[in-house]
């Protein structure tokens, strides 16, 4: 008889007798176990008890390649976006938002949804786009409410740009911040791709705000794009900003329609206002005059430009926070002088009157 057979009482009671007759040879033989199998039972009853004699049922085998459902919606919505891409480039783009799965358990998703192949793919994205048209959406990010009914950090918005080349000055990069209600926006530029650091600089801008004026960021979108993602999780360090500060933290990529045109309209006037005006000034001829200059710029936007539109029309960026700051109990006193000088700006068309 197999040892499998035998339930909890069984092998007890086979060890009693072996002990009461003194035998443990002749016990196997009437049992018809092998005295391998009786020493295995009789240590498992001296460390347990009688739960050491119950059969354990086999453990599940770890499946490393199996992926969750939500990594594997995350998959099928890549290769939506990008469906020239294989596994291999899949795992590591994923991988660098901090998915964690294997390159196989990725083949495996794309396997069953019948899209291992680049032309099968190439269909499932067309046909998505299709299906999209059709039920006609206009937001893909249902979960957050009217942006005008809502309050200066309700949705934050932030994202990395390549503006171009300038002459004498070299490439820029541009990382950006910007607040979807107060149209409060900030910016950063590097001339060297791999000396970006957003979150240093979220951690040096933003948050230095938030404690100042007691403010705090419901809802942070960070627009991902292929290049530019792997800036944005190079380090662990966002993770504790997001965890401190209770922030609802999203990757969303760009799509046409939804609430990131708020960025677009923000980088647009950016690029019209600013970086296209550059090669007219003279004096802007390294790229740390043309880093003041753009500080420059956005202090003047922030606490002089109105808001033409929207809930709050007429006002200017800087001056919705400080409403809100009011409204959150901070006695505009005790604020850093830099910013009473920057309320007390006239506002653009004022200077002279």
């Amino acid at each position: 008889m197999k040892a499998e057979a035998f339930n909890a009482h069984s092998k007890y009671m086979i060890l009693k007798h072996a002990l009461k007759e003194n035998n443990v040879s002749l016990t196997c033989k009437l049992f018809g176990i092998s005295r391998t199998t009786y020493y295995n039972w009789s240590r498992a009853y001296e460390k347990q008890g009688m739960a050491g004699l119950v059969v354990k049922e086999p453990k599940k085998p770890e499946m490393p390649n199996k992926v969750s459902k939500s990594i594997e919606n995350e998959i099928l919505s890549y290769v939506e976006r990008y469906p020239a891409d294989g596994p291999k480039r899949i795992y590591y783009e994923l991988k660098a938002e901090g998915f964690n799965m294997g390159e196989s358990g990725i083949y495996n998703v794309l396997k069953r949804h019948n899209l291992s192949k680049k032309t099968q793919r190439r269909e499932y994205s067309k046909n998505k786009a299709i299906n999209n048209r059709k039920r006609g959406s206009k937001n893909s990010l249902p979960y957050f409410q009217d942006i005008a009914q809502s309050y200066p950090g309700y949705l934050v918005i932030q994202r990395i740009d390549y503006m171009g080349r300038f002459e004498g000055i070299g490439k820029v990069y541009q990382y950006s911040i910007y607040d979807t209600y107060s149209k409060w926006g900030v910016a950063k530029i590097y001339n060297k791709k791999q000396d970006i650091d957003t979150w240093y600089y979220f951690e040096l801008k933003l948050v230095y705000l938030m404690k100042t004026l007691n403010l705090s960021i419901d809802n942070l979108i960070t627009e991902k794009t292929k290049e530019f993602v792997p800036y944005f999780v190079k380090n662990n360090n966002y993770k504790d900003i997001i965890e401190n500060f209770s922030i609802n933290h999203k990757f969303i990529a760009p799509e046409k329609n939804t609430v990131l045109d708020f960025m677009s309209e923000f980088n647009e006037f950016l690029v019209r206002e600013f970086y296209n005006k550059i090669g007219e000034n003279k004096n802007l001829d390294s790229f740390i005059k043309v880093e003041r200059a753009l500080h420059k710029f956005l202090r003047q936007y922030n606490f002089s430009t109105e808001i033409q539109n929207g809930p709050n029309a007429g006002k200017v960026p800087g001056m919705v926070i400080l409403e809100r700051a009011v409204q959150n109990k901070v006695d505009l006193d005790t604020l850093p002088l830099w910013i009473m000088a920057l309320i007390n700006t006239p506002k653009a068309g004022e200077q002279g009157e």
